[in-house]
C-alpha cells in the first residue's frame, strides 16, 4: 500500500468501505487506521479512477516545484563571494642578535574576485621587531605593520608574496609565534601563525674578503677584478643579508658585475652585490667578477678597496694595488712617461754650468716616482 493508497484509504467515513478495494487485507488496512468490508468491482473502478487523479495532481505539483526552484538557483550564483586565505613561512631558525625573514602569501580561494582594499597586518611576538616589509604591488608601512593593495584578485589566484624582515633581540625566547592577518576585499578576515625557533649561535659569522686582478691594466683598455667572500672555519653561519661594495677610482669605470647567487648592480663608480643565503663556517660564496673600462686618463697606479658587511659579521675589507700601462703611463721623454732626463754634462756648454754635477734622479712627467734634482756647485 503506497502513500496514494493510504490517502484514499484514510479518507472520511463514507469512503472507508473502499479500504480493501485495492486488494489490501484488513490487517494491512488496519495499520493505516482503516477498516471496512472488501469493495465490489464497481467500487474498485472508482478506486482506480481516484488513484489516477491523485497521481496526476502530484506530478503537476512536482513539475511546478521544479519550475519555481529555477530562479532560486540563479539567485545562488549571484551570492558568490571572495574568500581570502593567508599563509606564512620562514627558513632556518633565527639567531639572537641577528635578522630573520618571513614570506607571507595571500590567495583567493573563493568563487568571486575581491573588491576594494585588501590589508595584511603583522603581529610580531615579543623578541622580534619588524624592520622592513615589501612586496610587488603592495604599499607597506613598517610604522603600522601593514601592507595594502586595491587591485582585484580573481578566484583561485594569488597576490605576490610579502617579505617581512625582523630584528631578533638578544633576549628573544627560544620559541615565538608570529601572526599575520588579512582582511578586506569583500572577504571574511583570515589569519595564519608561523612558530619560529630562536637560537644563540655558538660563534658569530666572521667574514673576510679577497680582491685580486691579473696583470697590469692598460689605458684605453679594460680590466677585470675578482672578489671572494669567505667565512672563518671556527665561526657561526651568516644570517640575513651579506653586502659587498667596491668603489673604483676616477678613470676606471665599472661596466658589469656578476656572480652565481649574487644580486649585483652598478651605479657610477660603485659596484654593490648582495645575497641572503647562509654561509657555513669554513665556506666561501661563489666569486664575484667586476669588469671595468680603463680610460686614457686613468692614473698609472692606484689601490682599490672592496668591503663586505652584514650576515651577522663585522665588516672586512681588502685593498688591491693596480698598475696601469700604455698611453701617458709608457716610458719615454717629452712627457710620455718614465724616461730619465739626466745625467747631462753641461760643462763647456754654458759657462754658468761649469763645475756643476748632476745626479740621475729626474723622471719625466707621468712617471710614478717623485721628481727630485740635486745640484752641487763645485765652483771655486
Amino acid at each position: 500500500m503506497d502513500e496514494v493508497d493510504r490517502a484514499l484509504c484514510c479518507r472520511p467515513a463514507p469512503f472507508l468501505d473502499h479500504c480493501d478495494g485495492i486488494g489490501a487485507t484488513r490487517a494491512v488496512a488496519g495499520r493505516f487506521g482503516c477498516d471496512g468490508p472488501r469493495a465490489n468491482p464497481q467500487d474498485r473502478k472508482e478506486q482506480m479512477f481516484l488513484r489516477s487523479v491523485v497521481r496526476s495532481i502530484g506530478a503537476l505539483a512536482l513539475t511546478a516545484g521544479i519550475l519555481v526552484s529555477l530562479p532560486a538557483s540563479a539567485d545562488a550564483a549571484t551570492r558568490q563571494t571572495p574568500q581570502l586565505s593567508i599563509s606564512k613561512n620562514h627558513g632556518a631558525p633565527f639567531f639572537r642578535g641577528q635578522t630573520g625573514q618571513y614570506s607571507v602569501f595571500v590567495q583567493n580561494i573563493g568563487d568571486a574576485a575581491t573588491l576594494g582594499t585588501v590589508e595584511v597586518d603583522e603581529v610580531p611576538p615579543t623578541g622580534l621587531t619588524v624592520t622592513a616589509m615589501a612586496g610587488d604591488g603592495w604599499t607597506c608601512t613598517v610604522a603600522s605593520l601593514s601592507c595594502t593593495r586595491s587591485d582585484s584578485l580573481s578566484g583561485g589566484a594569488s597576490y605576490p608574496a610579502i617579505t617581512v624582515t625582523v630584528a631578533v633581540a638578544e633576549n628573544a625566547p627560544d620559541s615565538v609565534v608570529n601572526v599575520v592577518r588579512v582582511s578586506g576585499g569583500g572577504s571574511v578576515p583570515a589569519e595564519a601563525e608561523d612558530p619560529t625557533n630562536v637560537v644563540t649561535p655558538a660563534q658569530p659569522a666572521q667574514l673576510s674578503i679577497n680582491k685580486t686582478h691579473s696583470g697590469d691594466f692598460t689605458q684605453g683598455g679594460t680590466g677585470t677584478y675578482t672578489i671572494d667572500v669567505s667565512n672563518a672555519a671556527n665561526a657561526g653561519p651568516t644570517s640575513g643579508t651579506v653586502t659587498v661594495t667596491d668603489t673604483l677610482p676616477a678613470g676606471v669605470t665599472p661596466t658589469a658585475a656578476s656572480g652565481t647567487g649574487w644580486n649585483c648592480s652598478v651605479s657610477g663608480q660603485t659596484v654593490t652585490c648582495t645575497r641572503t643565503d647562509a654561509l657555513a663556517a669554513g665556506s666561501s660564496y661563489p666569486t664575484i667578477t667586476v669588469t671595468a673600462n680603463v680610460t686614457t686618463s686613468a692614473p698609472c697606479a692606484f689601490s682599490n678597496t672592496a668591503t663586505v658587511s652584514g650576515g651577522g659579521s663585522a665588516s672586512a675589507s681588502d685593498n688591491d694595488p693596480t698598475t696601469v700601462t700604455g698611453g701617458t703611463c709608457n716610458g719615454g721623454n717629452g712627457g710620455n712617461g718614465g724616461g730619465s732626463l739626466l745625467p747631462i754634462n753641461l760643462n763647456g756648454v754654458l759657462t754658468m754650468f761649469n763645475n756643476i754635477s748632476t745626479s740621475n734622479n729626474i723622471n719625466s712627467p707621468g712617471a710614478s716616482n717623485i721628481t727630485n734634482q740635486n745640484f752641487t756647485n763645485k765652483a771655486g
